[in-house]
């Protein structure tokens, strides 16, 4: 991960110099003005950043090199609201959300984006609504955005993120009591560099779902906090990635069991070949009173190439006496006797490979639906 020295210190010298963007006047920018002029932005020697160089991530910043989109591309079905963030009426939508999904001092790349802010929706799916068509997000006009969906009680709709370039993207959900969130977010192979930070909170018998296929870019770094803060809310995080050449994908995943009788799925499935990395550290933690709560992670990985790299790390931190939890992780090599198998039988070694690998991944994305819509079945 050889590149620019670029650190934290000297971008938020440069962001403080040029001032913060005018998009979306309502939004507080207090907090994260606050957050960079006390430097604390996270240097190359971090150890949440341990295998992923910041500073090539900054370096992005500086460039300013991603071309620039002319509008919002978003499908949606009548009944769902979908408010621009230069709106005010998306400061009532923010009002609505409650607190933060997520703490700005852990996730402080989350500053610059709202410092830079460009492109923002808020979504909002009334309650009761049973929506029959998924909002789509195509691509939004700026390096630098913001998603917010609310989901009211016991309304249920699908949301896909095809797939779409920029420099940081931050989406927020909240589902309400009841509600359920099916999420598809498809992130294409890519030269660029770019982050995201995804946050939810799942409040009382509330069910959100994740399928995420990536295939890595030049940098690419994935920031995912669930947290299940009403009684019997659910959440389920499903995740394939398929890395070749020299791309990098760095997942860091963390569920927060906050409330009890609440259940957690992580599932995750990666192959990495030529001289890619893929990181994966995954999280739970049960908080003081969260009892009765059922969480696993699971992730497999393959290295396709003797070059690749994989660093995955699960993590339990829990706190309370009456739950279920378990974790597991392996690594190993594609399994040559699997792929002989399909050679008996007339296929050429490169396709046995491949059946091989989209097989394993469908491991991860098992839903048929989910699987075509995020183009694990041709």
């Amino acid at each position: 991960m050889a590149g620019s020295t670029t650190d934290g210190t000297a971008l938020a010298e440069m962001i403080l110099a040029q001032g913060h963007s005018s998009y979306a006047p309502w939004l507080d920018r207090g907090p994260h003005l606050d957050l960079v002029e006390r430097r604390a932005l996270p240097e190359v020697r971090a150890e949440a950043w341990r295998h992923t160089n910041v500073a090539r991530w900054y370096q992005a910043i500086l460039e300013g090199s991603e071309p620039a989109r002319e509008a919002h591309r978003i499908e949606n079905p009548a009944e769902v609201e979908v408010v621009d963030f230069a709106d005010p009426r998306a400061a009532e939508l923010q009002e609505q959300r409650g607190e933060e999904t997520y703490r700005l001092t852990a996730q402080p790349i989350a500053a610059l984006n709202a410092l830079l802010l460009g492109a923002g929706i808020a979504i909002r799916v009334p309650a009761g609504c049973a929506a029959r068509e998924p909002v789509r997000i195509f691509d939004l006009p700026a390096a630098y955005q913001r998603v917010l969906v609310i989901i009211e009680p016991d309304a249920r709709i699908e949301l896909i993120e095809e797939p779409s370039t920029y420099t940081h993207r931050l989406v927020e959900v909240v589902v309400r009591p009841g509600g359920q969130l099916v999420h598809r977010r498809l992130q294409a192979a890519s030269s660029h560099r770019e982050c995201s930070l995804l946050a939810i909170r799942a409040e009382a018998r509330a069910c959100y779902e994740l399928s995420q296929l990536s295939l890595g870019s030049d940098l690419r770094r994935n920031d995912i906090i669930a947290t299940l803060a009403g009684n019997a809310a659910n959440v389920s995080l499903r995740g394939a990635w398929r890395l070749d050449e020299s791309r990098h994908l760095d997942n860091q995943i963390a569920v927060h069991h906050q409330a009890p009788g609440g259940t957690s799925r992580q599932t995750y499935r990666g192959v990495a070949a030529g001289r890619s990395r893929a990181v994966l550290n995954g999280r739970i933690e049960i908080a003081p009173g969260a009892q009765q709560s059922d969480a696993t992670l699971n992730t497999k990985n393959l290295l396709a190439s003797d070059t690749a790299e994989i660093y995955a790390k699960p993590e339990l931190e829990i706190y309370a006496n009456d739950v279920k939890c378990s974790h597991g992780a392996t690594v190993g090599a594609i399994d040559a006797e699997a792929v002989n198998y399909f050679r008996t039988r007339g296929i050429d070694e490169h396709t046995a490979r491949a059946l091989f690998v989209r097989g394993f991944l469908r491991e991860a994305i098992d839903d048929p639906d989910t699987a075509q819509t995020l183009g694990l079945i041709q």
